[in-house]
């Protein structure tokens, strides 16, 4: 046997030796993920302005939750994570009760209804501070709520609220938690829920509800307080391949193409006994974009819409007497700062523009402002390395009025 070769040998035995003494960092099992929470809250419904409050008789409301909960472990090894500190995914159902709610306004023989509403959601809720079994966060949920009652000009006229079966869900709490057992843990937490179709269709004022939840949560394990001293190993990565962070910034930029749907608030005024009409809006978006850490990207957006219903909005503002005093064009443009946060390949975004080009007749004029704002989310496709993506966003102006929804599918070069 050469030198050489019980070399080798020997090196073989001491790296097999050091890696069966190294101690193995087992994976949690799904077991140790797992946990249920159940929910309920006190809540009342707040006039976002001056004509939902002439609608509106009574306030009051409430909610019942129940909560599939994902918790994210050390052990996982997800740099993500980590950045988040370790946050819990979440999967529900939500109903809500309305129907303590009275709205009465032109049809003075009865009062209209908002009923009540299934929710399913998903969402993430992420801790701030922790001291030992006490937490302090916030949770973050988005999903689709389907009402009982909507708006029927013959048998629900004054529900200007709620317009279809179908609308967006948004909520955000802060909330405290403390763990009583190890596998028990109570809550209290300030909501804010949000209910709105995006003007997908009229009428479509949104419910905005504020309230106070008292929650308690199981574990199918017991869960340990985190520490400080709960860090990933060397090994770890992330889901862009990232092993430290440390690459840099990143310049790069969205292409994105889609649909805008969008309602006329013109039509709906014209002859509220109708069903209005939903447009589909061909819109585009190129956002040149840096991202300067593994959560956060910023930059500009520049956005255009071809605004295909202008031929009707002008026959709208003829009829009501506007002719020759504004203009009309079908080509909107615009340019806005952008932003986006992202969490493995889901990614929030939110925009604040100022349109170059937006001449869309009286209600635009003398309702909206020349200030726009988008806010949305996205998934994007681990097969193509996050560039392929599909999302949705909501369009808005003034920071409260939908002007519709947008449904993208991009590329990011």
């Amino acid at each position: 046997m050469t030198k050489r070769f019980k070399h080798i040998i020997v090196a073989a035995l001491a790296v097999m030796v050091v890696a069966t003494a190294a101690p193995a960092q087992d994976k949690p099992t799904a077991r140790e993920h797992i946990g249920f929470q159940l929910s309920g809250s006190m809540g009342r419904i707040v006039p976002q302005h001056d004509y939902i409050a002439s609608l509106l008789h009574s306030y009051s409301c409430n909610y019942q939750d129940f909560r599939f909960l994902w918790r994210t472990l050390p052990a996982d090894g997800r740099l993500f994570d980590k950045n988040y500190h370790y946050p819990i995914l979440q999967a529900g159902l939500m109903h809500g009760d309305f129907s303590h709610i009275r709205l009465n306004r032109f049809a003075p023989d009865y009062d209209s209804k908002l009923g009540h509403a299934i929710v399913a959601y998903g969402g993430i809720q992420i801790d701030f501070l922790r001291r030992g079994n006490w937490s302090l966060g916030g949770d973050l949920q988005n999903g689709v709520a389907f009402f009982t009652k909507h708006y029927n000009y013959y048998n629900n006229r004054d529900n200007e609220v709620i317009g279809s079966v179908a609308a967006l869900y948004f909520g955000a709490s802060l909330q405290t938690r403390y763990r009583v057992a190890p596998q028990w843990t109570v809550g209290l937490s300030g909501d804010f829920r949000h209910c709105s179709n995006g003007h997908i269709t009229r009428p479509n004022l949104g419910t905005n509800t504020i309230s106070g939840s008292v929650s308690v949560t199981y574990d199918l394990e017991p869960q340990k307080a985190l520490s400080k001293a709960d860090t990933l190993t060397a090994s770890a990565t992330d889901e862009t391949g990232s092993v430290d962070g440390r690459k840099g910034p990143k310049f790069f930029v969205d292409l994105s193409a889609g649909v805008s749907t969008k309602s006329l608030l013109e039509e709906f005024m014209a002859d509220p006994s109708t069903r209005v009409h939903t447009y589909g809006v061909f819109t585009a978006m190129v956002a040149p974009m840096i991202r300067y850490h593994r959560m956060h990207a910023s930059g500009a957006q520049f956005d255009f819409m071809y605004a295909n219903y202008m031929d009707k909005v002008r026959e709208i503002d003829i009829r009501n007497g506007h002719e020759g005093q504004y203009r009309y064009s079908p080509f909107i443009m615009g340019v806005a700062l952008r932003h986006e946060l992202f969490y493995r390949h889901f990614s929030m975004n939110a925009s604040f523009g100022i349109y170059l080009r937006h001449r869309t007749g009286h209600y635009s004029a003398t309702e909206e402002s020349r200030l726009y704002q988008t806010m949305g989310l996205r998934y994007n496709f681990p097969f193509t390395d996050d560039r392929l993506f599909i999302g949705y966003n909501v369009k808005a102006h003034k920071l409260s009025k939908a002007d519709c929804m947008q449904f993208m599918v991009g590329w990011r070069l």
